[in-house]
């Protein structure tokens, strides 16, 4: 059977057998929390509500007041990487026996300043005067205080090294692959943001009054032009908007690409009068014209422009696509 804590929450396994009579008392071993087991396989009577409950300890407590130690968990039904997860746990595990070991150390060296005390007192010199020996004993305190923080100390650099070095140095030299499942798995149990990756930084970016024209330039002939504006839809400031545009034949077959930053519009002058070299660098600058792809507030719009010189006949159809952008810190 599957047992689950009524604090932390935690399952665990339990073996059908070993349960008794009505019930048991069970401890959790994760937060420590004890409460009582009722037994399912035990059909009681309906009865009615008692108007004054009994105490949880009392002599006439089922199973005598035994009480059970929970640690065998059941694995969680969510399909998180069973690696990491695990050692996440021994790292929790780790962390509760560090602590377990500093407060014995505590523990032993208050009873060492305790039998101290009580030494100096039996062994004191009747012709000392009471403040020379309380000086004595806080001093005699102080020392043995520092000597059982040193002892902390070195407790802790040594689990800390265990827990954490030396799993270290496995995950990411050894086998990196799970160091950086470790990673994403951290981040989920820390809180910290994802940092905005590049298809995410694009996929904010909507291009919208996407059209097209044809101009005859006095050097290359028919051209086609297309226009339109990109949109940031971000809640954050991006740059450097690229815009791939293609045509298409009617099997689908793409005939050509180009790429252009947003920012860069030529006038009809100068898409009239202007090379193919020209024009090709003029809309290939990052920064736009006057800077205007370096920052794109959120919400902000910028327009475009990609040019098709000497393509080759069976155009049926062109596409347009966001394929860069950047986010600003």
């Amino acid at each position: 059977m599957i047992i689950q804590c009524r604090q932390c929450r935690t399952k665990f396994f339990f073996e059908d057998s070993m349960m008794q009579g009505d019930g048991l008392w069970m401890r959790c071993s994760r937060c420590e929390h004890v409460f009582f087991q009722d037994n399912p396989f035990i059909e009681k009577p309906e009865t009615e509500t008692p108007l004054v409950s009994e105490p949880v300890f009392s002599e006439d407590s089922p199973s005598d007041g035994k009480m059970v130690d929970l640690s065998k968990e059941a694995p969680p039904n969510s399909g998180r990487d069973e690696d990491v997860v695990r050692f996440l746990d021994n790292v929790m595990e780790a962390k509760n026996s560090l602590n377990e070991q500093v407060n014995l150390e505590m523990e032993k060296t208050r009873r060492e300043i305790i039998s101290k005390e009580k030494f100096v007192k039996t062994e004191r010199n009747p012709a000392v005067g009471d403040i020379n020996q309380e000086g004595d004993s806080a001093t005699q305190r102080k020392q043995l205080s520092k000597k059982g923080e040193r002892k902390a100390w070195k407790v802790v650099v040594w689990s800390v090294l265990v827990i954490v070095v030396i799993p270290a140095v496995i995950y990411f030299v050894v086998k990196p692959q799970i160091g950086d499942r470790f990673i994403e798995i951290a981040h989920k149990y820390i809180g910290d943001p994802e940092p905005a990756r590049p298809e995410v930084v694009i996929g904010q970016v909507k291009l919208q009054d996407i059209r097209q024209r044809m101009i005859n330039n006095n050097v290359l002939g028919e051209i086609r032009v297309m226009e339109g504006t990109a949109v940031n839809q971000a809640d954050y400031p991006i740059c450097r908007i690229a815009i791939k545009g293609a045509i298409v034949d009617a099997y689908s077959v793409v005939l050509g690409e180009r790429t252009s930053y947003a920012g860069n519009v030529l006038t009809d002058e100068e898409l009239t009068n202007l090379p193919e070299e020209e024009i090709l660098r003029k809309l290939s600058r990052p920064e736009g014209n006057n800077n205007s792809n370096d920052k794109i507030v959120p919400n902000g719009q910028i327009p475009f422009m990609i040019v098709f010189a000497r393509e080759p006949a069976g155009v049926i159809k062109t596409t347009v696509t966001t394929i860069g952008a950047e986010r600003l810190l």
